[in-house]
């Protein structure tokens, strides 16, 4: 087995009680990822801005990793990646529309196999109906069929809302909603609301055997959506406007060098935003797990599934390996096998983690 972190310091951390843990009572595993989530973007990362109190809380319980890198500044290669602890050249899926093949073996997969429950609520891109070892799937489609037995509440006409996205069509200005205009929704309907109770549900169960849950939230991608009970959370002056330098101008594509400062202050208004709506959502994920009596034997993980860049070398989005577009959170929390309240500067790839939980869980 390749070992667990890259440097021995992460590796005693991880790995002291993991065989012991193997030994003992297997733990379940809840696996937290939101969507273009970058390392920076929270208070215990070191933001002062961020009012993130859920993810704050879980880092000061758990550990934190502070030069954790993806292994592609893209969702779908990023993603498939790390569920499969394989490089994206060796899964054969490095662009945002390749399927997963049917022939790579996920993390659901090898828990399925050790006797375990699992479950996928939210986004997981492996762009097919294909379940890829998950016992039970939610997504964007379950949602709506939701919403047409509920009835959608309709939103007062005066306030406005965000238009239909349409990523490098529109212009930047748009797109990347620098006017930090809200999803047209109350917080009760919104998609990552509804992911919450049903990660809520799933946790609230009793089962004999361990669970494998991730709850992957599409938050805070662009165009940054929250409800219309967040709007006015952030004002654009609150942000300072990152300068590119005169080394930055031949790479800054055509796309974002038409927005103004005031633009650029409001996409960053929006991104935050939408963070700490996701990090509410996070919070009653957590809450449920904590009501279940199971936190104790449960081994929390938060990631992003890669970074962003808001303005950074005058690039917004991703799609480069700049250290902003690639560098995400990782936050671990196991009770009595990781420390707590400690973080660490060793250098991390998230190939790393599905090693790192089979050795747990002894699959």
């Amino acid at each position: 087995m390749r070992s667990v972190w890259c440097a021995l310091a992460v590796m005693v951390v991880w790995g002291a009680g993991a065989l012991a843990a193997a030994e003992a009572k297997r733990p379940n595993v809840l696996w937290i990822c939101a969507d273009d989530f970058a390392a920076y973007a929270y208070g215990a990362g070191g933001n002062t801005i961020a009012r993130t109190p859920h993810l704050d809380r879980l880092a000061a319980s758990g550990m934190r990793f502070d030069r954790a890198f993806c292994n592609a500044p893209v969702c779908t290669a990023s993603r498939q990646s790390f569920i499969t602890g394989r490089y994206p050249r060796s899964v054969g899926v490095t662009l945002l529309q390749t399927a997963l093949p049917d022939s790579e073996i996920t993390l659901a997969e090898m828990l399925h196999d050790a006797g375990y429950d699992t479950a996928a609520i939210g986004k997981m891109h492996f762009n097919s109906a294909r379940n890829h070892g998950f016992d039970l799937r939610r997504d964007m489609g379950h949602h709506l069929k939701w919403m047409r037995l509920r009835g959608e509440t309709r939103i007062d006409p005066r306030i406005a809302v965000l238009p239909v996205w349409r990523p490098f069509q529109d212009p930047a200005r748009i797109w990347l909603n620098s006017s930090c205009l809200p999803f047209g929704c109350i917080d009760a309907e919104m998609p990552a609301t509804w992911f919450a109770q049903e990660a809520e549900h799933y946790l609230a169960e009793r089962r004999e055997r361990p669970f494998f849950l991730m709850v992957s939230f599409y938050e805070p991608h662009s165009p940054f959506r929250f409800p219309v009970e967040y709007a006015g959370r952030h004002k654009p002056e609150e942000f300072p406007v990152i300068r590119p330098g005169p080394e930055d101008d031949w790479q800054i594509p055509e796309i974002f060098r038409d927005l103004s400062d005031r633009e650029k202050q409001g996409i960053a208004a929006a991104y935050y935003t939408s963070v700490e709506y996701v990090d509410a959502k996070i919070g009653h994920v957590l809450e449920a797990l904590e009501k279940s009596g199971q936190a104790e034997n449960t081994i929390v993980i938060f990631t992003g599934d890669h970074g962003y860049m808001l303005g950074q070398h005058g690039r917004f989005e991703k799609h480069c390996c700049f250290e902003p577009a690639i560098r995400a959170p990782l936050i671990v929390r196991y009770p009595g096998h990781i420390a707590h309240g400690r973080s660490t500067n060793a250098l991390t790839e998230f190939i790393d983690i599905v090693p790192t939980i089979t050795e747990f869980c002894g699959a």
